[in-house]
């Protein structure tokens, strides 16, 4: 009896702890996570008690076979480096999250370590988070520390007799049952998931329910994507279809340049918002060109923006199309469609090769050149984290721009703005503590003496230029955009060098909508795949998933679909309901059958 006491009371110290950080994350997140039960908390009790027991697997198997090797020291020590070795790791697995979930907005699951496997970037990053999140890397030795103290282990020889040889049978059968309960989750039919966050408290808060140890049990095998058979074939390519077949005749090669800008959140952004601005040249250029107010990402990361926005491949799955099993299905992007038209591309992003698999995405998508900090060639403008500065890496990008031959099509991705914040020494911000809007303004500076270098350019004015972020900050300082659909929203941006491209449109439109728009600027006359639309088009939709959940923005209200359930809403926060368009709804599941049978059965480029 005593070994199951010991037990239980090392799983209660766990759970106490687990607690402790997850009303830490709800202090850190309150801005974005809106509390409305207590009961989110007890329920969240349900899903630590079920990783919790699964992650200790190996100290039940030590505490509750009955032999005598239990009462030796050594067999004592043993076990408590099992439980330190095993359960240490995942608490601080945990608290990362705490801060993580600021840019994700969701709890890590495996895909978190192949992200930070992608390159080399997490030896120069992880010191400087431990340092810049100082209270969360406190609390987090704090509770390594507490654990460690927990040495007693009781010393009760096994005898051969009958009576304890039952007492003994007795408590490992139920020991059993209680671990067989507690991982199920409960006594319900199946065992729980992360997608059952929230079934009990009836909360959208599925992230302050759940634990990032449970997320990464839950997704280390990670099940393919389902097939919906919503319509039949012929039915399913009257509501959509991501085949695109132009009616233009003859190309017009125009230049086409993108430039993906770090974290630049709308928010951010003077043009679309009264009052300060810290975006000085954009708002200047964006009287230039075409301006889109209703612009969306397809996601929350980087490592999410390049498919979609080169090759209009959004992330409607668990893990980032790059690191997902679908990442070796063959695809078009803008490279390789503009390479059989005698364009010159390129990839251009300051960031150590390898950083955020962009390198083999460029490869893999067709770009013909790659140009990162070992191309730039100079460490001594080296941001000490992920790559040069942007100052001096656009400078290097214009050079660069400037010697080519027409036509040519290239993408450029910033990185100055993106944690742990740093800038130049030389360059005078105004805080002592920088922060993302510091790095925002310097981001911006660099677009300005970017565009001053190639203004006078004879290219420039047969160029298309688009100009967008990303995704979003996880800093957020204007409540407008404190929610799940202003966490997606982004400035977008179109306009050609001699200027003839000039307004605004107030239809809702998204990353993947970019390469579609591009090609059907440039009259481009063959068929290929896009999930996006022109966003010149009457078509106003966007798209995104996270959490299980399906997120689908159109005019009529945004649809929050979870299983089969769709709820639409007539407010960001997602709390007014109103009616269902039956049409959207429609739209919605066409886009999810499409996908998943094209992702699943390697058909993503367009075939007669």
């Amino acid at each position: 009896m005593k070994y199951l006491f010991t037990y239980c009371n090392r799983l209660l110290t766990l759970l106490l702890m687990y607690t402790a950080s997850r009303i830490y994350f709800y202090l850190n997140n309150s801005e974005t996570i809106d509390l409305h039960y207590f009961l989110e908390f007890l329920e969240g009790l349900r899903f630590d008690i079920s990783a919790l027991v699964y992650i200790n697997i190996p100290l039940f198997i030590m505490l509750f076979l009955p032999h005598n090797l239990r009462i030796h020291n050594y067999y004592h020590k043993l076990t408590n480096l099992l439980f330190y070795a095993v359960n240490i790791p995942f608490l601080l697995l945990n608290n990362v999250d705490i801060e993580y979930f600021k840019f994700t907005q969701k709890r890590s699951t495996t895909d978190f370590f192949q992200l930070i496997s992608l390159g080399s970037d997490a030896k120069n990053i992880i010191p400087q988070y431990l340092t810049n999140y100082w209270p969360i890397t406190l609390f987090s030795i704090l509770q390594a520390y507490l654990l460690l103290k927990i040495k007693q282990l009781p010393k009760q020889k096994f005898v051969l007799k009958i009576k304890p040889i039952s007492k003994q049978l007795f408590i490992l059968v139920f020991a059993s049952g209680i671990f067989i309960v507690s991982a199920r989750g409960g006594l319900q039919l199946k065992p729980i998931k992360p997608i059952n966050a929230g079934e009990l408290s009836g909360s959208q808060n599925t992230s302050l329910i759940l634990n990032t140890p449970f997320c990464i049990l839950h997704s280390l095998n990670e099940k393919l994507l389902v097939e919906y058979n919503y319509f039949k074939k012929e039915d399913l390519t009257t509501i959509y279809s991501p085949i695109h077949l132009p009616k233009s005749k003859q190309i017009n090669k125009q230049n086409i340049v993108i430039l993906i800008l770090e974290s630049f959140s709308k928010e951010f952004v003077g043009y679309y918002n009264e009052g300060e601005s810290h975006t000085p040249f954009l708002d200047s250029l964006m009287q230039q060109g075409l301006v889109f107010n209703n612009a969306y990402s397809n996601g929350l990361k980087s490592i999410e923006a390049l498919p979609a926005i080169t090759a209009s491949i959004p992330t409607l799955m668990n893990n980032p199309f790059i690191t997902s099993d679908y990442a070796q299905n063959k695809i078009e992007s803008l490279a390789s469609i503009l390479n059989k038209e005698g364009y010159n591309t390129s990839f251009f992003h300051g960031g150590l090769r390898g950083t955020q698999g962009f390198y083999s995405f460029s490869k893999k998508a067709g770009f013909q050149e790659y140009h990162g900090m070992e191309e730039y060639n100079n460490n001594a403008n080296f941001d000490g984290s992920w790559g040069i500065f942007d100052v001096p890496f656009m400078q290097y990008f214009a050079k660069e721009l400037n010697q080519k031959e027409e036509p040519f099509f290239t993408a450029f991705f910033s990185l100055s703005s993106h944690p742990p914040y740093v800038l130049p020494k030389d360059y005078k911000h105004n805080h002592n503590k920088i922060d993302i809007l510091e790095t925002i303004q310097y981001s911006d500076y660099a677009l300005r003496q970017f565009f001053k270098s190639i203004e006078n350019e004879d290219w420039y004015k047969n160029t298309l230029f688009i100009v967008t972020a990303d995704h979003t900050s996880g800093e957020s300082y204007n409540k407008k955009y404190k929610n799940r659909i202003g966490r997606y929203a982004i400035p977008l941006l179109l306009f050609k060098g001699d200027g003839v491209l000039k307004g605004v449109k107030n239809n809702i439109v998204q990353q993947i909508d970019i390469m579609p728009t591009l090609l059907g600027e440039i009259h481009y006359n063959k068929p290929y795949l896009a999930f996006g639309k022109s966003m010149l088009s009457k078509e106003s939709w966007a798209i995104s998933k996270l959490n299980n959940n399906y997120c689908f923005i159109t005019n009529k209200g945004i649809i929050n679909n979870k299983l089969e359930e769709y709820p639409t809403f007539s407010n960001w926060g997602l709390k007014e309901k109103t009616s269902t368009n039956e049409k959207n709804i429609e739209l919605l599941k066409a886009i999810k059958q499409e996908y998943n049978f094209r992702m699943k059965n390697n058909s993503l480029t367009y075939e007669n």
